[in-house]
């Protein structure tokens, strides 16, 4: 019985600790008239990014994300930065692209993540460890 209720307390802080990226839409302005979209694309999931287009804030969140689509952009070229100084990964992020919309286009801006850090490595170790523990000593 004790074997049970820790193995079920073990993996719920699994999936608790483990955080499932989304797919986020955002509009850029209230007006739909003559705009496109951008889709930023990251080659794996971003924690902690931080999405701008010509000098505002679209998107500040602490929330992992799979895609970021920025609706309702005027047509026109678009200066698009993404940005994220997690210790997740060996390095910063830092990506600038600069994107022309025209009516009705949907554009994909691809962002290459890096590798994650050492130290994220050693915390997901720790967690997990911490998370198994009591079924182990149990067993």
């Amino acid at each position: 019985m004790k074997h049970s209720i820790f193995k079920g307390i073990s993996i719920c802080c699994i999936l608790f600790l483990s955080s499932c990226a989304k797919n986020y839409y955002v509009p850029f302005q209230s007006s739909s008239n003559g705009t496109g979209s951008v889709k930023i694309k990251p080659s794996k999931s971003i924690k902690g990014a931080a999405v701008t287009m010509d000098g505002n804030m679209v998107w500040d969140k602490k929330r992992r994300i799979k895609s970021v689509t920025i609706t309702n952009v005027p047509q026109g070229t678009h200066n698009v930065n993404v940005t994220s100084a997690s210790w997740y990964y060996k390095e910063a992020i830092n990506h600038k692209e600069t994107v022309s919309v025209n009516n009705g286009d949907n554009k994909a801006l691809l962002v290459s993540v890096p590798p994650y850090s050492t130290g994220y490595w050693i915390y997901m170790s720790v967690i997990v460890l911490v998370c198994l523990t009591p079924s182990i000593i149990v067993l």
